[in-house]
Parts: C-alpha cells; sequence; structure tokens
C-alpha cells in the first residue's frame, strides 16, 4: 500500500534534487527569485503550456494586478536570464542533477547488475528558419523539417528507465553520431555497468556500428532490409536463422564490419521478418528470446513521450533556453522515475508506476503560493 502522505514527501524532497541545483545568475536585489522561475517552469513542464500562461497564473494566483493582454514581466524576465546561460554553464547544473538523482537511485540497489540501455535521437519540432542555430535538418514531420535534436542514452529496464546521458546535435550525420556515441557511452559508463547497447534503424550505419565495436560494447541494431539483406533472407528458406554478414558502405567514406544478423518471424506482419545485426552470440535456439529482448527496448519510446509530457512549451529560437528546458524536462522525468523506484516494493499494482504522473505534479505544485 503507498500513502499518499508518503508520496509527497518523497515527491517534493526529489524535486528539490532539481531546484536547490539550479542557478539563474538572479540578482539579489532582482524584481524575481529564483523560486519564482522554478514554479514557473515547473508549472509549464507539468501543464505543456508557454512559460508566460504558466507565469500569469503564477502571478494571479498570487493576486498581482498584471495586464493579461501583455507579455508576463515574470516569463519576460525567465527567458531574458535563461538567454544569459552559457550551455557548458547549463550542462554543468544539470549534470549535478544527474549525479545526485543517480547516487539516490544506487541506494536503492538499482544497479547492482549490468544493465541493458539504449540510444536514441529525440527531436523537439521546430517551425522558424532554417538558419536558426543549432536547429537540426530533419525527415518532415508534422509541418516541418526542422528539429533541435538530442542524442539520449537510457536504461532499458522499465523499473528504472532513467535516461542516463544526452548530448544535443546539429546534424545526424555520421561524424557527429559517432562522437555523440563515444561521449555518451563513456558518460553511462561512470554511472552503469553496461550489458547490451539497443539501437533503431537510423543508427544502421558502418561507421556508426563500428564506434560501437570500437567501445568494446555489446550492440543489437535493428536492420532495415537492405538489398544485402534482402539478398540474405531470398537465400533461405528458414524464418528463424543466424548468419555471419558483412555490413558494407560503397560511397566514400568506405568501410565494412562483419556482424551477426539475427532474422526472426515478424510479430504482426505475415511474410515479413524481423532482422538486428549484433557483436553477441546467438544460436537459432535462443534467435526469438533474443529478438523479444530487443522489441522490449521499444518501451524506451514510452520514456520518450514521457519526458514530452515534462517539457515546458517555448516558441524562443535561442539555443540556451531550448537546452535548458530539454534537460528541465529529463531531469524532472528521472526524478519522477525515482520516487517511483523507492516506492517500488509497495506497490499493489504491479502493471504501472507507483506514483502517476499526474499525481507527481500534484504533489510538486501543491505548494502554499503555487
Amino acid at each position: 500500500m503507498i500513502h499518499a502522505t508518503e508520496a509527497k514527501h518523497l515527491s517534493r524532497a526529489a524535486t528539490s534534487l532539481l531546484f536547490t541545483r539550479l542557478d539563474f545568475a538572479t540578482k539579489s536585489n532582482g524584481q524575481y527569485s529564483s523560486e519564482d522561475f522554478e514554479k514557473v517552469l515547473a508549472r509549464s513542464a507539468f501543464d505543456g503550456e508557454f512559460v508566460h500562461t504558466t507565469a500569469k497564473e503564477l502571478q494571479l494566483a498570487r493576486g498581482e494586478d498584471i495586464d493579461l493582454q501583455q507579455r508576463s514581466p515574470l516569463a519576460k524576465s525567465l527567458l531574458y536570464h535563461l538567454r544569459g546561460l552559457s550551455p557548458d554553464a547549463i550542462g554543468a547544473q544539470f549534470d549535478g542533477v544527474r549525479a545526485a538523482t543517480f547516487a539516490h537511485a544506487r541506494q536503492q540497489r538499482a544497479f547492482a547488475r549490468p544493465v541493458d540501455v539504449a540510444l536514441d535521437i529525440h527531436e523537439w519540432l521546430y517551425y522558424g528558419s532554417a538558419e536558426t542555430p543549432h536547429v537540426c535538418a530533419i525527415n518532415p514531420d508534422r509541418g516541418t523539417n526542422l528539429a533541435y535534436a538530442f542524442v539520449t542514452l537510457c536504461v532499458v529496464d522499465p523499473a528504472v528507465r532513467l535516461t542516463l546521458a544526452w548530448e544535443s546535435i546539429e546534424a545526424d550525420d555520421s561524424r557527429t553520431l559517432r562522437e555523440s556515441i563515444r561521449r555518451l557511452i563513456e558518460i553511462a559508463r561512470q554511472f552503469v555497468q553496461i550489458n547490451r547497447v539497443y539501437c533503431d534503424r537510423s543508427f544502421y550505419r558502418v561507421s556508426l556500428v563500428q564506434t560501437l565495436a570500437d567501445l568494446d560494447v555489446r550492440f543489437v541494431v535493428r536492420a532495415p532490409k537492405t538489398p544485402g539483406v534482402k539478398r540474405v533472407l531470398d537465400a533461405h528458406d528458414e524464418e528463424t536463422f543466424v548468419t555471419n554478414y558483412e555490413m558494407v558502405r560503397k560511397q566514400p567514406p568506405t568501410g565494412r564490419i562483419s556482424v551477426t544478423l539475427v532474422v526472426v518471424p515478424h510479430r504482426t506482419r505475415d511474410d515479413d521478418s524481423f532482422c538486428l545485426v549484433t557483436n553477441c552470440d546467438v544460436s537459432v535456439e535462443f534467435a526469438e528470446p533474443f529478438a523479444e529482448a530487443y522489441r522490449r527496448r521499444w518501451g524506451i519510446e514510452t520514456s520518450y513521450r514521457k519526458i514530452g509530457e515534462f517539457l515546458p512549451r517555448t516558441s524562443s529560437p535561442t539555443f540556451a533556453v531550448r537546452l535548458f528546458e530539454f534537460l528541465f524536462a529529463v531531469a524532472l522525468y528521472n526524478l519522477w522515475i525515482l520516487v517511483c523506484l523507492v516506492l517500488v516494493e509497495q506497490r499493489v499494482l504491479t502493471d504501472r508506476p507507483a506514483v502517476s504522473t499526474a499525481l507527481f505534479r500534484l504533489f510538486v505544485l501543491s505548494l502554499p503560493d503555487s
């Protein structure tokens, strides 16, 4: 049984790991304090509203007489301070939040054993100019082909689906992704021992798979039906098989890498195959469980949707604002996971989180003057 009072206390204690580490570079004699900015961001994050709306709500709740047709002075001050922060300063703040979060997770023995992790690219859609600094070109999606993009590395285990590492990118070319992968794996190894790294089809590139091999990690990558993969499928009558395969890039810079190709029947489409490439030892008998383990990686998609639930809304093209708000969302998401981790053994219903995101919001925002 989970008591509301305990969950509320834990939620507030967890978010204090975030709020006590944020530094907006405010002045002691400024009109608004860091606590004001934190409350606006938290409201914006949980409600999916623009900061100008949530700032007005906060000011009205305080009884302040504001012009409803003008932009909120509190929100304007918040955005002014965020624009003044350097990306390095923002990164350092949230690095501290991550370290504190994982220190508490380790106290719950969350990472006593090696963990499976997943690499993915999170795209925050952008509807402005393609010339905006730090904006990345993407495949068309919901009326735009631009986004602020972040490579993230997350734990796959549903009970501890924490986001371990992150990095913004301005392009998804192989060179950029190679360097990001190296840095993210290096960061993740400071917190956990990695068992396997799962990747979707966007990472099916010779240079990226070679990078994972060079990092001495066991990888599993979803393989699209390239001409080479199709030839192998045509050469086999079996629905399930495991075979040696060579990934080849013929265009400069050329490259090739030997991998194992694992093929099983597609779970929902008849006469179709589900294909993976890996450097793990896999037998035919273990092919189905191996593919099922990869499919569990798609729980990470739930993580990305949840991170989106904690993402403040903004139209600002300033990279510092976007970076801060994305990392703020990741931090809130991780802290929600931490609360659920602490309460996991008290659950009666084991198929759902110990605390829903809606209740987590209620506990965090139910402050005296908010």
